[in-house]
């Protein structure tokens, strides 16, 4: 009979669990020390070893040939019969279907006869986290006055529903979920064993979907391993599982930064018409962002994530660009819940048309082939331009224009006003000189004026008879008039 990959490589050893190395280590040295306590709870998400540990930890205690490490021989008639799911002191109960009170009462009973054929007699609850008030109430009374040699195993997913009296009568242990390496580490194993081809990618796309859970995982890659007839490809994966491929995904996102949003949509609609599992395409788009996130915005993105070339191609997008992707991205799965998916999701790709507006002026230049001309440069600012600007902001847009119909000097970063002695009064000059130290001012003297512009025959007069100019202007047909 056709045995599930997950029970035929199921570890049989602690030094066969992958990873949970804080627990294991606990686990053989209480055992190892006689040191193991009457009640644990076993906590973290699904696939993580949890009931495994559980029955290894029955197998050191009952087992008769113990090895000095603390690991059971295997070997052994109790060991045998533990693997087999025949051992009589070993009791298994699903908390999620007897949850009572009236099932927690024959526990309660059956622990007083001491054990069948082990040394100690232990009961795993899965899914405790499922037991009603009244039943947790039940169990305590037992949890703290324990039979001698009988250890109950607490499993849960759930921790934080684990009433407080219980766990204050318990050893919790953490079970973490396990890294995509290590998930990716035995599923190799598994393949070499049972003469799998595979390639890499596909293997790593098969433990990014376990989500940290190595069941998962592996009962996956024993449907591929079916479905392929023992040869794993990335192609075959995605016809199998309806998931879009890493490139492709990672594609898409580059029309989404480039805002190329006709193909966008096209690619959309062609994978939604194939089958492809559009919430599992958005997740993937999402935790792509994310990565790209972490590479830049951490000092060593290698501890948390594996840097590839790809990232590195992403080293000059705007982290805002990003950021706006990820928050629309996020709002087309809320917004599923009022509409059709592909509708949200399409709706979504409208709204990065803004990103190509966050990415760097320069950038776009540099993209397009576009180049500033010297009429397309921006003109520089002139001095006076500046000063008149500050002015207007602090004193108004009157002061700020009889400034500018006046002219100027300007030498080493300073700037001197030329004020007409009849203006002068129209000016607060002490004023703009408080607040604007480096503004000079030189008032220009009627004499002066007048000086500067007379015409050279009026000159000649007032040097010639001594005369003083009462009065200079343009005549009604552009004749000087002096006097």
């Amino acid at each position: 009979m056709y045995i599930p990959f997950a029970r035929k490589y199921r570890p049989k050893f602690f030094k066969d669990v992958v990873g949970q190395e804080p627990v294991k280590r606990i686990l053989l040295n209480a055992v190892r020390l006689q040191k193991v306590s009457s009640a644990y709870i076993f906590a973290g998400s699904r696939g993580t070893g949890k009931t495994t540990v559980a029955r290894l930890l029955t197998k050191s205690l009952n087992c008769i040939n113990l090895q000095e490490s603390g690991e059971p021989c295997g070997q052994c008639e109790n060991c045998l019969s533990i693997d087999r799911g025949s051992f009589p002191d070993l009791i298994e109960i699903d908390a999620a279907s007897s949850r009572g009170i009236d099932d927690i009462r024959a526990i309660r009973d059956a622990v007083s006869y001491t054990p069948i054929k082990g040394r100690y007699k232990v009961y795993i609850l899965d899914e405790a986290h499922m037991l009603t008030k009244e039943a947790f109430n039940a169990l305590l009374k037992t949890l703290e006055e324990p039979p001698p040699r009988t250890v109950f195993i607490l499993c849960t997913t759930e921790y934080e529903k684990i009433i407080p009296t219980i766990l204050s009568r318990c050893q919790r242990l953490i079970f973490t979920k396990l890294s995509q390496e290590e998930i990716v580490q035995r599923l190799k194993h598994i393949c070499q064993e049972e003469n799998i081809s595979y390639d890499e990618k596909s293997l790593i796309t098969i433990a990014k979907l376990s989500d940290g859970g190595m069941r998962d995982a592996v009962s996956l890659l024993d449907q591929v391993s079916t479905y392929a007839e023992g040869n794993i490809k990335e192609g075959v994966l995605e016809e199998f599982l309806g998931i879009v491929s890493q490139e492709r995904v990672r594609e898409f996102l580059r029309m989404l930064l480039e805002s190329r949003v006709d193909e966008a949509i096209d690619f959309l609609r062609q994978i939604t018409t194939r089958g492809f599992n559009l919430v599992r395409f958005w997740d993937a788009l999402e935790d792509e962002i994310r990565m790209i996130l972490l590479y830049r915005s951490l000092k060593d993105p290698s501890k948390v994530i594996k840097v590839e070339d790809f990232h590195r191609s992403m080293s000059q997008v705007p982290i805002n660009a990003l950021l706006y992707l990820e928050k629309v991205i996020n709002t087309a799965r809320a917004d599923a819940k009022t509409r059709d998916f592909l509708r949200a999701c399409e709706l979504a790709i409208i709204k990065t048309l803004v990103v190509k507006d966050i990415i760097p002026v320069g950038e776009l230049f540099k993209r397009t082939d576009l180049h500033l001309t010297k009429e397309d440069a921006p003109q520089e600012v002139s001095l006076k331009d500046k000063v008149i600007n500050e002015v207007e902001k602090a004193f108004g847009v009157l002061e700020a224009q009889r400034l500018k119909n006046l002219e100027a000097k300007e030498e080493k970063g300073r700037i001197t006003f030329l004020v007409p002695e009849s203006e002068a009064k129209t000016i607060d000059i002490n004023r703009i000189k408080t607040r604007f130290p480096e503004i000079d001012f030189e008032i220009l003297s009627s004499s002066k004026e007048n000086k500067e512009e007379l015409p050279e025959f009026s000159k000649k007069v007032k040097d010639l008879f001594g005369a003083k100019v009462i009065k200079h202007g343009k005549g009604d047909k552009g004749k000087d008039t002096s006097g």
